[in-house]
Protein backbone atom coordinates (compact mmCIF):
# COMPACT_ATOMS: atom_id res chain seq x y z
CA UNK A 1 0.00 0.00 0.00
CA UNK A 2 1.10 3.52 -0.69
CA UNK A 3 1.19 6.24 1.93
CA UNK A 4 -1.89 7.87 0.42
CA UNK A 5 -3.83 4.60 0.64
CA UNK A 6 -2.75 4.13 4.26
CA UNK A 7 -3.85 7.67 5.11
CA UNK A 8 -7.23 7.30 3.41
CA UNK A 9 -7.80 3.92 5.10
CA UNK A 10 -6.85 5.35 8.49
CA UNK A 11 -9.28 8.24 7.95
CA UNK A 12 -12.05 5.80 7.09
CA UNK A 13 -11.23 3.70 10.16
CA UNK A 14 -11.47 6.82 12.36
CA UNK A 15 -14.95 7.56 11.00
CA UNK A 16 -16.14 3.96 11.40
CA UNK A 17 -14.72 3.69 14.91
CA UNK A 18 -16.41 6.94 15.94
CA UNK A 19 -19.74 5.86 14.48
CA UNK A 20 -19.44 2.51 16.26
CA UNK A 21 -18.70 4.21 19.61
CA UNK A 22 -21.64 6.59 19.29
CA UNK A 23 -23.96 3.78 18.23
CA UNK A 24 -22.94 1.59 21.18
CA UNK A 25 -23.45 4.41 23.70
CA UNK A 26 -26.85 5.26 22.22
CA UNK A 27 -28.00 1.61 22.22
CA UNK A 28 -26.86 1.07 25.82
CA UNK A 29 -28.63 4.28 26.89
CA UNK A 30 -31.89 3.25 25.24
CA UNK A 31 -31.69 -0.26 26.72
CA UNK A 32 -30.98 0.93 30.25
CA UNK A 33 -33.63 3.62 30.17
CA UNK A 34 -36.18 1.16 28.79
CA UNK A 35 -35.36 -1.56 31.31
CA UNK A 36 -35.31 0.77 34.29
CA UNK A 37 -38.47 2.48 33.07
CA UNK A 38 -40.25 -0.88 32.94
CA UNK A 39 -38.91 -1.92 36.35
CA UNK A 40 -39.91 1.34 38.01
CA UNK A 41 -43.43 1.26 36.58
CA UNK A 42 -43.98 -2.35 37.71
CA UNK A 43 -42.31 -2.21 41.12
CA UNK A 44 -44.57 -1.61 44.12
CA UNK A 45 -44.13 1.76 45.82
CA UNK A 46 -43.54 1.93 49.56
CA UNK A 47 -43.97 4.99 51.69
CA UNK A 48 -40.28 5.97 51.95
CA UNK A 49 -39.25 5.18 48.35
CA UNK A 50 -38.24 8.00 46.04
CA UNK A 51 -40.48 8.85 43.12
CA UNK A 52 -39.59 6.77 40.02
CA UNK A 53 -39.79 9.89 37.85
CA UNK A 54 -36.91 11.44 39.81
CA UNK A 55 -34.76 8.34 39.39
CA UNK A 56 -35.54 8.17 35.66
CA UNK A 57 -34.66 11.86 35.28
CA UNK A 58 -31.31 11.24 36.97
CA UNK A 59 -30.70 8.18 34.77
CA UNK A 60 -31.51 10.12 31.60
CA UNK A 61 -29.23 12.96 32.72
CA UNK A 62 -26.36 10.52 33.35
CA UNK A 63 -26.72 8.96 29.90
CA UNK A 64 -27.01 12.40 28.27
CA UNK A 65 -23.75 13.36 30.00
CA UNK A 66 -22.09 10.13 28.80
CA UNK A 67 -23.30 10.74 25.24
CA UNK A 68 -22.07 14.35 25.26
CA UNK A 69 -18.73 13.19 26.69
CA UNK A 70 -18.45 10.54 23.95
CA UNK A 71 -19.24 13.11 21.26
CA UNK A 72 -16.57 15.46 22.66
CA UNK A 73 -13.99 12.67 22.57
CA UNK A 74 -15.10 11.76 19.04
CA UNK A 75 -14.43 15.20 17.58
CA UNK A 76 -10.64 14.71 17.20
CA UNK A 77 -11.23 11.37 15.44
CA UNK A 78 -13.76 12.88 13.05
CA UNK A 79 -11.50 15.85 12.27
CA UNK A 80 -8.50 13.53 11.78
CA UNK A 81 -10.53 11.31 9.45
CA UNK A 82 -11.61 14.31 7.41
CA UNK A 83 -8.07 15.67 7.22
CA UNK A 84 -6.56 12.36 6.21
CA UNK A 85 -9.15 11.68 3.53
CA UNK A 86 -8.78 15.18 2.05
CA UNK A 87 -4.99 15.55 2.44
CA UNK A 88 -5.09 18.56 4.74
CA UNK A 89 -1.80 19.93 6.06
CA UNK A 90 -2.89 19.62 9.70
CA UNK A 91 -4.10 16.02 9.38
CA UNK A 92 -0.98 14.37 10.80
CA UNK A 93 -1.13 16.23 14.12
CA UNK A 94 -4.86 15.58 14.58
CA UNK A 95 -4.33 11.94 13.64
CA UNK A 96 -1.61 11.43 16.22
CA UNK A 97 -3.89 12.92 18.90
CA UNK A 98 -6.79 10.74 17.72
CA UNK A 99 -4.60 7.61 17.73
CA UNK A 100 -3.44 8.26 21.28
CA UNK A 101 -7.07 8.73 22.36
CA UNK A 102 -8.17 5.59 20.48
CA UNK A 103 -5.48 3.41 22.06
CA UNK A 104 -7.30 3.68 25.39
CA UNK A 105 -10.39 1.94 23.96
CA UNK A 106 -9.60 -1.77 24.07
CA UNK A 107 -9.64 -3.83 21.76
CA UNK A 108 -10.75 -2.07 18.54
CA UNK A 109 -9.43 1.34 19.52
CA UNK A 110 -6.11 -0.16 20.56
CA UNK A 111 -5.72 -1.84 17.18
CA UNK A 112 -6.69 1.35 15.35
CA UNK A 113 -4.42 3.53 17.47
CA UNK A 114 -1.41 1.24 17.14
CA UNK A 115 -1.90 0.92 13.36
CA UNK A 116 -2.23 4.68 13.06
CA UNK A 117 0.79 5.46 15.22
CA UNK A 118 2.95 2.95 13.34
CA UNK A 119 1.97 4.57 10.05
CA UNK A 120 2.09 8.20 11.20
CA UNK A 121 5.38 7.97 13.10
CA UNK A 122 7.02 5.42 10.79
CA UNK A 123 9.20 6.08 7.77
CA UNK A 124 6.39 5.59 5.26
CA UNK A 125 4.15 8.10 7.00
CA UNK A 126 6.92 10.65 7.32
CA UNK A 127 7.75 10.30 3.61
CA UNK A 128 4.09 10.67 2.70
CA UNK A 129 3.32 13.73 4.80
CA UNK A 130 6.61 15.48 4.03
CA UNK A 131 6.53 14.84 0.27
CA UNK A 132 6.07 17.68 -2.18
CA UNK A 133 3.02 15.96 -3.66
CA UNK A 134 1.14 15.81 -0.32
CA UNK A 135 -1.93 17.97 -0.40
CA UNK A 136 -1.88 18.48 -4.15
CA UNK A 137 -4.94 17.46 -6.00
CA UNK A 138 -4.77 14.74 -8.63
CA UNK A 139 -7.13 13.53 -11.30
CA UNK A 140 -9.22 11.96 -8.50
CA UNK A 141 -10.06 15.42 -7.22
CA UNK A 142 -10.52 17.73 -10.22
CA UNK A 143 -12.05 20.61 -8.26
CA UNK A 144 -8.72 22.44 -8.27
CA UNK A 145 -6.18 22.35 -11.03
CA UNK A 146 -2.42 22.24 -10.71
CA UNK A 147 -0.30 25.21 -11.60
CA UNK A 148 0.69 25.56 -15.26
CA UNK A 149 4.29 24.85 -16.17
CA UNK A 150 6.67 27.82 -16.16
CA UNK A 151 6.80 29.85 -19.36
CA UNK A 152 3.59 28.31 -20.62
CA UNK A 153 2.48 31.66 -22.04
CA UNK A 154 4.88 31.32 -24.99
Amino acid sequence: MTGKQHARLLGLFFWLFTAFNLLIVAVIAVLYISIFGFVFTQAPQRAGDPDPAVIMTILIAVFAFVLIFTVMFSIPKMVAGYGLRNEKTWARVWSIVACVMAVMSFPLGTALGVYGLIFLLGDEGKRYFESIEYGRLTSENPSLSTAPPPDSWR
